[in-house]
């Protein structure tokens, strides 16, 4: 059946308001998405462990100098940052997917794939903690095997370390969780494990809340590997992640000038790691 002049045209005008309303919808939305890959987001979540005086207990007193840090470089420039903890693989993984902004005190072994800021945020050395009573000192590589050693699971150890615990297993207690260390500290204590790995600063803080650092002292310290360097490390599925990096290291070098920084640190009773 044929259909008339007038019905023809009220079809065709009908069919091409139909595509202009997809078209809409359609630029509407690939504008929508276009925006969110090239502008930051005005919240920005930052995920780890426990491990003070790095990070600590979110929305507290003492969130930690790296969360300090966080919050005096993005807040003021309108970004609300938030801090959640999680057991450190587990904010690895999620933020690798890009369910998070950022991982707190992560090295570049720990996840070579995120974006790094220029501008590091502490010095890590591994350090080796005993208890009073033991005699045991870390020497080199050889010297671990007369100890059953705690550790925290998906941490930086260095190669060398990693080796050992990959040929050593039954020498290794590993912990997971959110507050590892202090865990582990305990099972110190109860005899269950002859010594403790971690940096220096995190084994005396967390001994020290837990009432307990006169009860330990320091057996030696990483001979073999040295120092690593500590970050912010960004989302590698997140495209606002290098402007983030971008901004943290203009924000702490800024605040390395003006004294802020330092001012900071002492809140934590730390110097700066750049002027030691």
């Amino acid at each position: 059946m044929l259909l008339s002049m007038s019905t023809l045209f009220q079809c065709r005008f009908l069919h091409s308001l139909v595509l202009i309303f997809a078209f809409v919808i359609s630029g509407t939305s690939c504008a929508e998405v276009l925006s969110s890959r090239v502008t930051p987001s005005n919240t920005i979540t930052f995920v780890a462990d426990r491990w003070p005086p790095f990070n600590d207990v979110p929305d507290s007193e003492m969130e930690g100098y790296m969360m300090d840090v966080a919050r005096a470089v993005f807040e003021p420039q309108g970004y609300k940052v938030v801090y959640k903890n999680m057991p450190w693989n587990r904010a690895i993984v999620e933020s690798r997917r890009g369910r998070f902004d950022a991982i707190i005190g992560a090295s570049r072994v720990d996840a070579p794939d995120f974006v790094f800021p220029e501008e590091e945020l502490g010095r890590n050395k591994l350090s080796f903690y005993i208890t009073k009573e033991s005699n045991w000192t870390f020497k080199d590589v050889s010297s671990l095997e007369q100890v059953y050693l705690g550790v925290i699971d998906g941490y930086d150890y260095r190669a060398w370390f990693k080796e050992y615990e990959r040929t050593h297993p039954e020498k290794i207690y590993v912990r997971h969780g959110k507050t590892p260390l202090k865990e582990n500290l305990k099972l110190l204590l109860h005899g269950r494990l002859d010594a403790v790995v971690d940096n220096e600063a995190a084994l005396r803080w967390v001994a020290k809340d837990m009432g307990i650092l006169d009860q330990l002292k320091p057996g030696g310290e990483d001979t073999v590997g040295g120092v690593s360097y500590i970050y912010h490390a960004f989302s590698p599925a997140r495209p606002t992640s290098g402007h983030y990096a971008r901004l943290l290291s203009q924000g702490i070098r800024e605040m390395r000038e003006n004294g802020r920084l330092q001012a900071i640190l002492d809140r934590y009773g730390i110097q700066d790691w750049q002027k030691k």
